[in-house]
């Protein structure tokens, strides 16, 4: 019976340790996860921490980067002035070289009380109407004439309706100090160039005004357009690399320190191709007509229309100057083309009637 009880305590005492060590070493693997628990979860709150200490920093970062970013123009806080040259310019030093001397205009030809009165009818009947065409009325323009024309224009404009208030005839002498007075709460202005005889399209102004141009643009270029000729009643496509149908870009702080773009410089191709030395950005759209008619002084159509060497002027003008492009000759697309830039354009009468 001994030996039975000793064999059965023999038995059951591996098992009995079996299980004290299993304890044990449960316990103990419990205490070793437990503290490799706690070390994997020590870790992560340290990355935790260092990680939003990160993104505070980045944050911080950005608030501040998005503090000195700076404001882009846009129609709240940008003016908008059409700057017209009407007879200021020396018109000899704004032609290019190209011009012959048979067709260069006589010196001081637009100081004539002639040439005076026609340019004020044309400027009536076709820059003036684009002017009041545009889509958005919010801009200024000035029509800057020679200081010893003033009579000739004060005589020259009681033929006429009184001008809308924000189309002002001007004298050079008082353009800069008109400019200047009407920056007052802006922050960028726009100088936009327009001969006193040529048109831009209807939406320009609104176009500019959403445009975004590039912080280190200080000058926009109309390259495409249309070329007119009123007398002979002729549309066509026009293309001129650095044509006079641009926009000058100023930061109003810069302006009234005095700094300007000096576009004007004479060259073998005009004072306007100044332009295009300047940082600048190309408008691809069709905006302008260069208008010809009897009274021109720097533009002559029948050379232009010599340049006709490329069918799509627009796309196809790579190494030119300036091209003279397909002309429009459906009437109802130029009577639409014309009305986009004019406004109410004769219509035209249907092909029965035409031929009747």
């Amino acid at each position: 019976m001994k030996k039975k009880t000793v064999k059965r305590k023999a038995a059951t005492k591996p098992k009995a340790a079996a299980k004290r060590k299993g304890k044990v070493l449960k316990r103990a693997s419990g205490k070793r996860k437990a503290k490799v628990v706690r070390k994997r979860t020590a870790k992560p709150r340290a990355l935790k921490l260092r990680k939003k200490g990160r993104r505070k920093g980045l944050l911080r970062r950005k608030r501040a980067r998005a503090s000195v970013r700076e404001e882009r123009p846009h129609e709240g806080n940008t003016r908008v002035i059409v700057y017209i040259p009407f007879n200021n310019l020396n018109v000899r030093e704004t032609l290019p070289s190209s011009i012959s001397d048979v067709t260069l205009p006589e010196a001081n030809t637009q100081f004539t009380e002639e040439w005076i009165n026609k340019r004020v009818a044309i400027f009536m009947n076709f820059t003036l109407k684009s002017l009041q065409n545009q889509t958005n009325p919010h801009y200024l323009a000035y029509i800057v004439y020679h200081d010893s024309s003033r009579m000739y224009i004060d005589q020259a404009l009681r033929n006429y309706p009184p001008l809308p208030s924000n189309i002002t005839f001007i004298s050079a002498s008082e353009y800069e100090n008109a400019v200047i007075s009407q920056l007052n709460g802006y922050k960028y202005w726009y100088e936009l160039h327009l001969y006193s005889d040529d048109m831009y399209h209807k939406a320009y102004i609104d176009m500019l005004y959403n445009y975004r141009p590039r912080p280190e643009t200080k000058v926009l270029i109309c390259q495409n357009g249309y070329i007119y000729n009123s007398v002979s009643d002729v549309l066509a496509k026009y293309f001129n690399f650095s044509s006079s149908f641009n926009c000058l870009i100023y930061k109003v702080s810069d302006y009234l320190k005095g700094i300007r773009h000096n576009i004007f410089q004479p060259s073998e191709t005009g004072i306007w191709t100044g332009a295009i030395q300047l940082p600048h950005e190309i408008i691809p759209h069709p905006v302008y007509i260069n208008h010809s008619h009897n009274a021109n002084t720097a533009f002559f159509f029948a050379q232009e229309i010599q340049n006709n060497v490329a069918l799509d002027v627009w796309t196809n003008h790579e190494g030119q100057y300036s091209l003279f492009g397909e002309i429009i000759y459906d009437p109802y697309l130029k009577q639409r083309i014309l009305g986009d830039f004019m406004g109410s354009y004769p219509p035209v009468a249907s092909p029965a009637l035409a031929t009747a």
